[in-house]
Order: structure tokens, then C-alpha cells, then sequence
């Protein structure tokens, strides 16, 4: 799990998956099985005893753990071929192999090869957590020059996670890196207002799932986010409803529900797939990802808010 922790810079724990032994037979003699963690995510890891079958059959495999566990599924394999490769990413099927490829789209994380050059732009699907941020900060900077050790010490990640982010984002043809005698950075020669355009279909929204949380349970450690954060920064009134962020898991909040008990005393808890705050550095939810965050809106008034906040920034 180390890998996508370096990688993604969430959290992965790993342990027996114990409905395994409601599996029938040919399943357990198929794969190896583990409960795994990533983020906020619960998901079973397979890792194939023998030789991989084919991909119908693989599909038969999900489809009944899927009447099973309503765990996304993940492939974890020691090594993968183009042609498996392919069939998995047609197929919409995550695996990992450490180290070297991650495809796990359900949290928008494509990652192809360990080097830049040996993997096609078309790869990136979605930007990575980090990559996100480093674009991000690198838009509100207005595409100044950004050096990589100082992105990584400020994101508070490691110099491998950094390069990986910085790696995919010159993957997508979005940047380009540079190296000053031993520090390396990115630059590009287009406007942040046109490479933001470049970027938004590779973009992931940075909100995993929304609960509701006791307004009793409120702390420091929370943002306001959604339409509270936008409420602070435009005409906008503030929701009766406040919304708060935080990168912690909705376990860690007693009273987490994903049912609305009561308006009054409960606020909206958003779960952040990345601080924002890291890439403001102000305290606040950065504008760029509250936009993003808010994208799918079909109110007006909101849109137009969204719209007046990209202007600010570009």
C-alpha cells in the first residue's frame, strides 16, 4: 500500500477481508482476498492465485462479488501486459501493480508507467489528487515558474509523489519540466485562463462524498466549503445549511449520516480528496477547487458566482 500512499497521498490500510468466507468455492480457489482502505474508500484487493482468466470470465468473477460487497473491486497483479492492460481499462476494471501502474478511476487515478516518455497522453484520464494541487497552485501563482522540492514541502508530501504528479501533468501535455542545476520545475507557455481550459475534462471533482455531521461535532480543523466557502467569497447569501470540508474519513465524526436528520442542528460535512488549503495558503478552500467542486450546479446564481471567482483568478 505504500505505493499508492507515495503516489496519491492518501492513507491505505489493509487487512482480511472476513466476508470471504461467504465466497463459494471457485472464487477462493481463484484469489487471494483483502479489505483495503484508500482514502475514504473501502475496496477488496483480488490478487490471482494462478494464471489470470480471460476478461469474460474475470467479469462473471465481479459480477458475483458485486451481489456480494458493495466494495469497488481491485486487481492486484505482479506485472500486466498491453493487451490486458486495455481489455481492463475497456472493461472499466481497477487494478494496481505497485510500482509501476495504478488505474482506479473510481477516485480518478490513472497512472501509466514510472517514466514520462513511456506513455502516451491519452493515458491520463483524470489528473491524480497531487497532480491536481500542483496544477492548481501553479494557475494561482499565474504560471510562474513553481521549483518541485518547494511544492512537495508545502503540500507536505514526498519528493517521489511530487515528481509523480509533475510527470503526469507533462504527460497530458499541460506543462513542461525544466531542471535548474539539481532542482527541477514546471513552466508553460500558455495563459493560465487557456490552460485551464487545456485541463478541465482531465480534472477530478476533489469532493469524494458528501455526509451530514452534528453542528456539535464542528472543530477547527474543518474549512467551509460548497456553497458556504462561495457564499464567503461573492454576493451570494450563506446556505441555511453551512458546509464544512475535511480530508478525514466520515468515521471519524460520531454522528456522520448520510441522511439529513435535522437542518438545524446538523451542518453538511463535503469529504476532500486533497486539503485546498494547502494550495491557498490563506486558510481558505482555494478558488480553483471550489469551483471544480461546485461545477456540476445548475443554479444560476451559483453559476454565475463560479464564473465572477475564475475571473478573479485569470
Amino acid at each position: 500500500m505504500e505505493y499508492i500512499k507515495e503516489t496519491l497521498g492518501l492513507n491505505c490500510t489493509r487487512k482480511k477481508w472476513a466476508e470471504q468466507t461467504k465466497l463459494p468455492y471457485f472464487l477462493l480457489n481463484e484469489y487471494n482476498f483483502e479489505a483495503v482502505t484508500i482514502g475514504s474508500q473501502d475496496c477488496i484487493f483480488l490478487k490471482p492465485k494462478n494464471k489470470l482468466a480471460n476478461i469474460s470470465t474475470i467479469k462473471k468473477h465481479l459480477n458475483r462479488l458485486s451481489e456480494l460487497s458493495a466494495c469497488y473491486i481491485v486487481f492486484e497483479l505482479s506485472g500486466i501486459t498491453r493487451q490486458r492492460k486495455a481489455s481492463f481499462i475497456e472493461a472499466k476494471i481497477p487494478f494496481a501493480v505497485p510500482g509501476k501502474q495504478l488505474y482506479l478511476p473510481f477516485i480518478g487515478a490513472v497512472l501509466s508507467e514510472r517514466n514520462d516518455a513511456d506513455v502516451s497522453s491519452t493515458d491520463v484520464e483524470k489528473l491524480m489528487p497531487s497532480a491536481q494541487m500542483l496544477l492548481f497552485a501553479f494557475l494561482i501563482n499565474k504560471n510562474e515558474p513553481i521549483y518541485l522540492s518547494e511544492a512537495a514541502k508545502r503540500f507536505g508530501i514526498t519528493a517521489m509523489s511530487i515528481s509523480r504528479a509533475a510527470g503526469q501533468l507533462v504527460q497530458a501535455h499541460l506543462v513542461e519540466r525544466k531542471n535548474q542545476g539539481v532542482q527541477k520545475f514546471i513552466i508553460t507557455e500558455t495563459t493560465p485562463a487557456e490552460l485551464f481550459s487545456l485541463a478541465k475534462p482531465r480534472l477530478v471533482n476533489p469532493v469524494r462524498k458528501e455526509v451530514f455531521i452534528s453542528r456539535s461535532e464542528l472543530n477547527l480543523n474543518l474549512f467551509p466549503a460548497g456553497l458556504s466557502a462561495l457564499s464567503d467569497a461573492s454576493m451570494l447569501n450563506p446556505p441555511s445549511l453551512p458546509v464544512y470540508g475535511t480530508t478525514a474519513n466520515e468515521k471519524s465524526f460520531v454522528s456522520a449520516t448520510t441522511e439529513l436528520l435535522d437542518s438545524e442542528t446538523f451542518a453538511a460535512l463535503q469529504i476532500w480528496r486533497y486539503d485546498p488549503r494547502l494550495i491557498s495558503q490563506n486558510g481558505k478552500i482555494d478558488a480553483l477547487s471550489l469551483y471544480i467542486s461546485m461545477a456540476e450546479s445548475t443554479d444560476e446564481r451559483i453559476e454565475k458566482a463560479l464564473e465572477e471567482l475564475l475571473q478573479e483568478v485569470f
